[in-house]
């Protein structure tokens, strides 16, 4: 359904971005996982898209910012040729407290 597609997933590492980047993969995407701090996660996840016999590619960037955002796409583009979808999935929860 998506063979051909690129996309991004930020905060794909873990959570609920790693479960959309392995679905992505499952479709046939190739797919860049986004991480900012957890690189050890962030290759399991691309071994884990390769073992579905995907594409993927691990880039590390903080999304919060600009111009780090702006170079995750450059390098995903330089990488794959294209960019198809864009998954924001990456959120900030700095004391771990969902309400207050």
């Amino acid at each position: 359904m998506l063979k051909g597609k690129t996309a991004i997933v930020t905060g794909s590492s873990r959570g609920i971005g790693k479960d959309i980047a392995l679905a992505l993969a499952g479709s046939g995407a190739k797919v860049v996982i986004n991480y900012l701090e957890n690189e050890k996660s962030a290759r399991k996840v691309l071994k884990e898209i390769e073992a579905l016999g995907g594409v993927a590619l691990a880039i590390k960037a903080d999304v919060s910012s600009v111009s780090e955002a702006e170079l995750l796409v450059e390098e995903a583009v330089q990488f794959f040729g294209r960019l198809d979808i864009l998954v924001n999935n990456a959120g900030i929860n700095r004391d771990g407290l969902l309400l207050r």
